[in-house]
Order: structure tokens, then C-alpha cells, then sequence
């Protein structure tokens, strides 16, 4: 036991110096299960901000006082503060939960991850594979990719900290590693603000009252206080005159710190509150979900839009005929992303109200700028991947298809060139209102998952300008058919199968195997010019031994009329709305074999009947579908 006692006063060390700094540290700890478990720190007069992020069942046990939370309800901690971070990798590496927790530290904390050896960490079996694996894959079949580009991540990081089980630990750690920053400066009103950022937006926002028509776009990287902003604005508002507001998001732990502030800034003996509506005197704010809010448009003096980024564009111009609106936005985040969110929704805003006024808030609220841990956590996580970017002149000249290449890529390619990898990613991103960095790991590591991608040729360098991400589905073996038309088994995976299986009870479905197109991306500067078209004809000419290829995706008519040029036909609409989109799922499947143009038939003969037998889905058709409603 003595022996782990270096490493254990060199973590206190670390620790207690960490405090003077603004910035933020990271630890490594790596070694057998037994040797993790005694290295622990345990600081007992300080344990009650300390957060354990873990599943002792599987993993590690939390130190006594330290309530252990599991990496998939890491949300529950938003909103909260650390001062110290202890993350199980024993438990499995879950990178949504990662993401959400590392902006719970406060600056001056430490941040602690507890792996694997280095050399083993690879072959570890992974709780999360588990969780990754889809019928008919077992959690051997899963790829170890993500946990090598994490590693490759740690190595070259210079300002974290590494102590390694048999390895001397490193010399005077303390003097080599912090880096004493300067707190960010404190808004010149004092409380409740925590950065000149965070007052100068919300004195901003609280002028549109007096405004009958008015638009806020406020963007910020995580942790710059842009929700409790939200927040003081809604406090500030509601202790005045009457009026009524409306505060929307993705999910209601997205918006902790919102509830966190009306409850600070208004006196408790007069605020009423129950789980989704503040009463303050004649004032109200209500939580509502984006897609009851488009459906019951309830009137609203404001309506605060929180984590933006993570709800669908046309959503979101829906919300427009509120007459004062605030959309704020996470730019690089786990919650959606900011990026994509000004690619595809600022330019229909601007359309609509070209006198938005844009704000951005650059200051950190609970850490200083350049913090070791935010770096290290975007680099490990691609929080701020992007494609390659264009020159305005060469995205003019077009684009000659002949000169497209399209081919599939390998995963192992992408985790040993981060340059691709990153590129591939931030099209995904762009693309796709909810990507999250759990997204990545997929990605890397799914045994069902092929990529493609096309690429043209600029300034003799290929770039990635395209990508399609697709999931091997079926055939499935004949007992667990039986128990999926039954009703007694839902195995993961297999969407369109268990879809055609469970719901439109045909049995042929078992016997076909297919593609599922999960993604497809074009760069945003090369859009509609046929080279999504040209990717699925790619994609269609690329395999001889599938019998179908087909998706499933929140159906509105501009979707539904791409997929049915390409010659997919819907196969069934779904019964229940998508609490952010609004939208039903819609599966839709092209034959290209004997076997899969049957399948495709009898899917759309038993979704006219569907059509025929259900008013609900008889008015989705009518109502949003009927421009490209075919069979």
C-alpha cells in the first residue's frame, strides 16, 4: 500500500494548488482495477462538491461520501458545480456523458479520468460495447477505434497529468503543470452577472419588451452562462409588469440553470411553481416542449428558445410568429450543434426578419479562456470539427459531376487520419440537427456501420464534400422473426426489418438483407446540385448482394420528395410525433432485387391501407405530405 502513496500526495498536491489557478486540470490515472481503486483521492472535507461519474455494479466504487452517477445520467448534474470530477472508465466511456459533466467543473477544479492501462485500455471490454452492438452483432464484433483516437488525444497533450501503475510518477508534477490564469473579468453590475458578456446580452434582450416585433440570436460555447442569461432576463421581466412568457428546448434538463435563476432572483414566499410553470404576481413563465408548442400556440408576451442548435429549422421558423423571440444557441456542445444551427436556420432567418439583431458571448462564466480541459475535451470529442472550407469564387464555378469520385471508407482510415475524420464529422454535423459526440463513437466502432463519401479534386488536394452513413440490416434468423411478428421481442437494430416485421406484419421482411442510408450530407456551399443524387446512385451501383436499400427519417415533403426521386417508396408513417421535430417517422425502401421489389411492394400496399384505415395519419397526409404522396 505504501507504494501508491506517491501518487496519491502527488493528486493532493495537484489538487490543492489547482485551486489558486482560473483554469482547469486534468488527471490521468491509469493501471490495473485494483490499483485504481487504492490511488483514488479522498479529500473528506471537501467531498460534498465532488461528483463521481460511474456504475459501482460494473466499475469502480466511489469514495465513501460521493454518491455515484452513472455516465448516461450525467444530465442530472447540469446545471450544478464541481470542484473536482472523478470519471470511470472501468465503467465504460460514454462521450455524451463526458461531454455533459466536464462543464459542471468550476475553474480552479480537477478533473479526474480513471482508465485502463495504456497497452490493455484497447482490448478492455468496454461496458458501452454492449450498448453499441445490434442484432446480430455481440459485443466482440465492436471496434476499438474511438478508445484509440481518445488515447492518441492523451498522448499528445502536454498539460495534462499521467500516473501510470509500475511508472515513476512524473517529477515535481505541480510546478509542470499549472498554469496560474487570470479569472475572467467580473461584469461591472456585479450579481447576478458573471461576465460583462452575460450583462451586455441580457440589458440587450430586456429592451424587446418595449418592441413590438423583435429577434435575438445569442450564440456562445458551452459554459459562458448563455441559459442562466436566459434565465436573469425571464427573473427581470417577471418582477415587473404583467407578461407572459414561454421558455422551449429540446428536454427540460437541457434548461436547469433557467429554473436555477428565476428561483435566486425572485423571493421564494412569492414565487409558485410546479414542474413546468413559474407564477410570480400576475407574471408567468411555462416550459413547453418544441412540438406542443407548435401544435397548441399558446400566446406569449417572449418566447426564450434554449439550446436552439438541437431543434430542426423549420421548428424553429415556426416560432417566428411569436412577436419577440430569443433563440440561443450552443456553437460547440454536446446538446446539437451551433453550427449547423447557423448554416441552416440564420440565412431563413434572415429572410424572415432581416433586422435580427445577432449577439455573442465569448466569456467563460466558470473557468478562464484557453482552458486545458476545454481543449483537451474538443479534441477528444470533435466538438468543433468542420468540413473543409471553400473560397466564394470556386463554390460559384460549380461543381462538374463527372468529376465526383464517390467510394466507401474504412474506419480504421478515419481514426489514423484525424484530418478526415474531423472533416467527415463536421459534414455531420452540419447536416444533422442532433449530432452528438456518442455520434462518433458509432461511427468508429458500430460493426453494422459503412461509410461512403464523395470527393472532389481542388487545387490538387481531394476534399471530402459528401458522405453517406449506412446500417447493415437483416436477414434475421427465423425464431427471433417469429418472436418480432409476435410482438415478444424488440431486439436492437434492424429498424426497417422490425418495422415491416412488428407493424406491418410481413414475414418476407425476415429473409431480406438491406442497407438503411442513416446520414447523408453534402457540404453546405455545394448543395443542390445533384451530388447527393449522385452519392445514392453510387451507393446503389457500389453493392450486388443487398436486396434493398431504404431509410427512416422525421417526414416532411421536401424529404420525402428527394427520397421518392430516388425511387423509394414509403413503406409506413409513424403513429407518434417527435417531441422536438413534430414529424412522424417515415420508412421508405427501393427493391433492387426480385426479393426486395416484392418487399417494396407489399410495404406500400400495407401502407395504403394504413393511409385508408387511420383519420390521424389520413390528416399528416393531407395536411404536411400531400404535394409528394405516392406509392
Amino acid at each position: 500500500m505504501s507504494g501508491d502513496e506517491p501518487v496519491q500526495k502527488n493528486i493532493e498536491a495537484l489538487q490543492k494548488a489547482q485551486q489558486e489557478s482560473a483554469h482547469r486540470l486534468l488527471i490521468v490515472i491509469s493501471g490495473s482495477r485494483e490499483w485504481c481503486q487504492r490511488v483514488i483521492p479522498r479529500q473528506q472535507n471537501s467531498l460534498s462538491r465532488w461528483s463521481w461519474i460511474g456504475d459501482s455494479d460494473i466499475g469502480l466504487q466511489s469514495p465513501s461520501g460521493i454518491r455515484p452517477v452513472s455516465a448516461k445520467q450525467a444530465h442530472q448534474l447540469l446545471g450544478q458545480e464541481s470542484d473536482c470530477v472523478l470519471f470511470d472508465c472501468w465503467s465504460g466511456f460514454n462521450p455524451n456523458g463526458f461531454g455533459q459533466v466536464v462543464g459542471t467543473l468550476v475553474a480552479g477544479g480537477t478533473f479526474i479520468l480513471i482508465t485502463p492501462l495504456p497497452e490493455l485500455w484497447e482490448g478492455f471490454s468496454d461496458p458501452e460495447y454492449q450498448h453499441i452492438a445490434v442484432e446480430p452483432y455481440v459485443e466482440k464484433d465492436v471496434g476499438r477505434r474511438f478508445i484509440r483516437h481518445l488515447q492518441k488525444t492523451i498522448v499528445v497533450d502536454d498539460q495534462l497529468i499521467h500516473f501510470c501503475e509500475n511508472v515513476p510518477p512524473p517529477k515535481n508534477p505541480c510546478s509542470a503543470s499549472i498554469t496560474i490564469a487570470r479569472a475572467t473579468d467580473a461584469a461591472p453590475e456585479g450579481f447576478p452577472y458573471k461576465t460583462a458578456d452575460q450583462a451586455s446580452v441580457v440589458n440587450n434582450c430586456l429592451k424587446m419588451v418595449d418592441q413590438r416585433r423583435s429577434v435575438r440570436v445569442v450564440t456562445a460555447d458551452r459554459g459562458r452562462g448563455k441559459s442562466a442569461a436566459l434565465g436573469i432576463i425571464a427573473a427581470r421581466l417577471m418582477n415587473g409588469d404583467a407578461v407572459e412568457i414561454i421558455l422551449t428546448a429540446p428536454s427540460r434538463s437541457s434548461v436547469q440553470s433557467v429554473f436555477t435563476m428565476i428561483k435566486m432572483l425572485l423571493p421564494a414566499e412569492q414565487l409558485h411553481c410546479d414542474r413546468d410553470s413559474w407564477t410570480f404576481g400576475k407574471s408567468r413563465m411555462r416550459f413547453i416542449l418544441p412540438d406542443l408548442l407548435i401544435q397548441q400556440r399558446p400566446a406569449a408576451d417572449l418566447l426564450l428558445v434554449d439550446e436552439a442548435a438541437a431543434i430542426p429549422a423549420p421548428v424553429l421558423l415556426n416560432m417566428l410568429d411569436y412577436p419577440r423571440v430569443i433563440f440561443a444557441s450552443t456553437l460547440h456542445g454536446y446538446e446539437g450543434t451551433g453550427q449547423g444551427f447557423a448554416v441552416r436556420f440564420m440565412p431563413l432567418l434572415d429572410k424572415r426578419v432581416p433586422e435580427r439583431e445577432l449577439l455573442r458571448m465569448e466569456q467563460p462564466v466558470r473557468w478562464a479562456e484557453d482552458d486545458p480541459l476545454e481543449r483537451f475535451t474538443y479534441q477528444a470529442l470533435l466538438l468543433d470539427a468542420e468540413p473543409v472550407q471553400f473560397p466564394t469564387t470556386q463554390q460559384d464555378q460549380g461543381v462538374n459531376l463527372e468529376s465526383l469520385t464517390f467510394k466507401r471508407l474504412y474506419s480504421d482510415e478515419l481514426v489514423a487520419n484525424t484530418s478526415l475524420l474531423k472533416q467527415l464529422f463536421g459534414l455531420l454535423i452540419l447536416a444533422h440537427y442532433r449530432t452528438t459526440p456518442g455520434d462518433l463513437r458509432i461511427l468508429l466502432d458500430s460493426p453494422n456501420i459503412q461509410i461512403w463519401a464523395g470527393f472532389i479534386v481542388l487545387n490538387g488536394e481531394e476534399q471530402l464534400i459528401a458522405t453517406a452513413l449506412l446500417a447493415s440490416e437483416g436477414p434475421i434468423e427465423p425464431e427471433l422473426a417469429n418472436a418480432i411478428l409476435k410482438g415478444t421481442r424488440r431486439p436492437k437494430g434492424q429498424l426497417i426489418p422490425q418495422t415491416l416485421l412488428a407493424h406491418s406484419q410481413i414475414p418476407e421482411a425476415a429473409a431480406c438483407c438491406g442497407l438503411r442510408v442513416m446520414r447523408i450530407a453534402v457540404h453546405p456551399q455545394l448543395q443542390h446540385r445533384g451530388i447527393g443524387t449522385a452519392l445514392f446512385k453510387a451507393i446503389e451501383q457500389g453493392y450486388s448482394d443487398i436486396d434493398w436499400l431504404g431509410t427512416s427519417f422525421g417526414a416532411t415533403s421536401p424529404l420525402c420528395g428527394f427520397w421518392q426521386r430516388l425511387g423509394l417508396r414509403l413503406q409506413r408513417l409513424g403513429y407518434n410525433r417527435d417531441k422536438v421535430s413534430g414529424t412522424r417517422a417515415a420508412v421508405m425502401l427501393k427493391g433492387l432485387t426480385p426479393a426486395g421489389c416484392e418487399l417494396q411492394q407489399k410495404g406500400m400496399l400495407k401502407a395504403q391501407q394504413q393511409l385508408l384505415n387511420d383519420p390521424a395519419i389520413q390528416s399528416v397526409v393531407a395536411d404536411e405530405l400531400a404535394d409528394v404522396f405516392i406509392f
